[in-house]
């Protein structure tokens, strides 16, 4: 029997709880008996902790584990590429990943799967198990270097895959899907977690990809919230960190979620963030990038993440508005905006990793 550590709902079909495990003999991973977890022989349970995941979703949703295959080849390629010019620094940014033990999938022929569906009609579904390595959330680190190290790994794993060989774009980055691990030398490794929503160059013109609004609603990019919004591209994945960081900004500090009154007073305006009015949504977004004052009093913001309100919220706020506002007079002028991609090259790589590298 497995201990049950944590458990939380992260999706209408999915579910996550944390679980106790450990290696038979022959190095397959095996839930403990509840003798060895009353007893205490695993020892230290945090070597013992993996996360077991479940959903039901469509028949042709993007199988996980796969993706997690396809992406970590793309990354190891690009870690090579690095490697062989200098410019990789040691980074491997196929570690940047969440490991998978364990997974199995069972159709609807199978009398378990009807046990665990809903009395809903959800139409062709498949029950699917993942075993993963239990990580922590990039908004746990008390260490801002930490923190800051984490957020550009995942920033570099997001461009790598945009421009390898298959076009991979997450297309869910959020702040509970940026995470970590530490490593046996006590750094730290920013890990990109949950892919099942990740698209490929190929799947994108898919009818199950096309015109979707795929993504969690506050950290969404402005062009998404469009009634038919476009495919997926590396700078909507930009935003979304823009959108991550401002709101942990704005609400944590060493670690911890602040109680509400010591979070930054423009934390008030998250329901109008987290709201399934897309339009609503978007005003807000506009708002704030519009908004040239709100990162002036670096003082209102949590103690922690102070240093980086200037040097890097502000920076990427002024990018995302210069492109916009870029695009915007293009077509009122009647002239085609001719590198939608980064906005004009406002938003792209190269200057979102130099204002990142302060």
């Amino acid at each position: 029997m497995s201990k049950t550590v944590e458990r939380l709902i992260i999706g209408k079909h999915t579910r996550v709880m944390t679980v106790l495990m450990k290696k038979d003999p022959q190095g397959n991973l095996v839930l403990t008996t509840s003798e060895e977890f009353s007893t205490g022989a695993y020892g230290d349970a945090d070597k013992w902790e993996h996360v077991l995941k479940w959903s039901y979703p469509t028949k042709n949703r993007i199988y996980e584990a796969d993706v997690i295959d396809s992406v970590r080849t793309v990354l190891g390629a690009a870690d090579k590429e690095l490697a062989e010019s200098g410019q990789g620094g040691g980074k491997k940014y196929a570690n940047s990943l969440p490991r998978v033990f364990d997974h199995l999938e069972i159709d609807d022929r199978d009398k378990l799967f009807r046990a665990f569906l809903e009395p809903n009609n959800y139409g062709e579904r498949v029950l699917r198990f993942f075993v993963f390595e239990r990580l922590e959330a990039i908004t746990s680190l008390a260490d801002l270097e930490e923190f800051k190290t984490a957020f550009r790994d995942i920033f570099h794993v997001i461009h790598y895959l945009a421009v390898g060989r298959d076009g991979i774009i997450h297309r869910d980055i959020s702040i509970s899907n940026l995470m970590y691990r530490r490593l046996e030398d006590g750094s730290v490794q920013g890990v990109l977690n949950d892919w099942d929503v990740a698209s490929t160059s190929h799947t994108e013109s898919d009818s199950e990809h096309t015109n979707m609004h795929t993504g969690t609603m506050p950290f969404m990019s402005i062009d998404l919230h469009q009634k038919l919004p476009p495919v997926h591209m590396e700078r909507f994945e930009y935003e979304s960190l823009f959108y991550v960081l401002y709101w942990i900004c704005l609400s944590y500090s060493y670690g911890k979620l602040l109680p509400e009154e010591k979070r930054h007073s423009a934390f008030k305006r998250w329901p109008y963030w987290n709201s399934d009015d897309h339009e609503g949504v978007c005003s807000a977004k506009v708002g704030l990038r519009d908004n040239g004052k709100i990162f002036e009093n670096v003082d209102k913001f949590p103690a922690m993440h102070r240093p980086l309100v200037q040097p890097w919220l502000e920076r990427l706020r002024y990018q995302f508005d210069e492109g916009y506002h870029a695009r915007r007079k293009s077509i009122a002028e009647g002239k085609q905006f001719k590198d939608n991609y980064t906005l004009g090259g406002y938003v792209s790589y190269k200057t979102i990793r130099k204002i990142l590298e302060n």
